[in-house]
């Protein structure tokens, strides 16, 4: 199935995580604590497709408010594609970063709401995290484990898009392709193509042969 994070698409599976998905994908989603359900910065907004992910367990509710699950707010490392079909997801980070770059006055009023809706939820999540340890349910090795990867994963992800920007990457190849000018003389030049992402498997039948007789 396809899912729709960001305005790009990736192929997925009924029972993954959504942030697993972002993830392997190298899209803009936050992730500090490594999935492990604490730092609530793998906030989406589903757009599309709310039925077709798991119910909001306990532990999810305990972090979104009333007004959050409302909007269509998911944590995305406790919510997993549930049913085949199409999701479109926009990663909370991803809104902000749009919003800075188009609408810059909005910014602090969104922050504002969203630390508000964060704040009232205080004793709710503190309650549930105690419960988790109480029960064993919370590693703290595991969590640092995971913390350092995520941190990781962020500094190779940064470096990525300083380089290349967000999402698929499209490669240069450079090539020599030989033209037949005046009276028959033969000439040569190097020339640069980029090839999109999407289509770097071409289907058999487009392939060039190797010595492919020039016209």
């Amino acid at each position: 199935m396809n899912i729709y994070i960001n305005n790009r698409t990736y192929e997925a599976a009924t029972g993954e995580r959504l942030i697993d998905i972002a993830r392997k994908n190298h899209t803009h989603i936050g992730y500090f604590c490594g999935g492990n359900g604490i730092c609530q910065t793998c906030y989406v907004k589903v757009i599309k497709g709310m039925d077709l992910l798991s119910p909001i367990t306990e532990r999810e509710n305990a972090l979104l408010s009333d007004n959050l699950i409302a909007d269509g707010i998911r944590v995305a490392c406790l919510t997993t594609l549930d049913k085949p079909g199409t999701v479109e997801l926009l990663t909370t980070v991803e809104e902000v970063k749009r919003m800075v770059e188009q609408r810059p006055q909005d910014i602090v009023g969104y922050q504002a709401r969203m630390g508000w809706e964060a704040l009232v939820k205080i004793p709710d999540t503190i309650a549930m995290q105690a419960r988790r340890f109480a029960e064993g349910k919370f590693n703290p090795l595991e969590l640092v484990t995971d913390v350092i990867k995520a941190a990781g994963d962020a500094v190779a992800l940064t470096v990525r898009t300083l380089q290349y920007g967000w999402g698929p990457q499209d490669h240069a190849t450079t090539f020599t392709r030989e033209y037949v000018g005046e009276k028959g003389k033969h000439e040569t030049k190097a020339e640069t193509a980029t090839c999109p992402a999407h289509s770097r498997k071409l289907p058999e039948e487009l392939k060039i042969p190797e010595k492919a007789p020039v016209n």
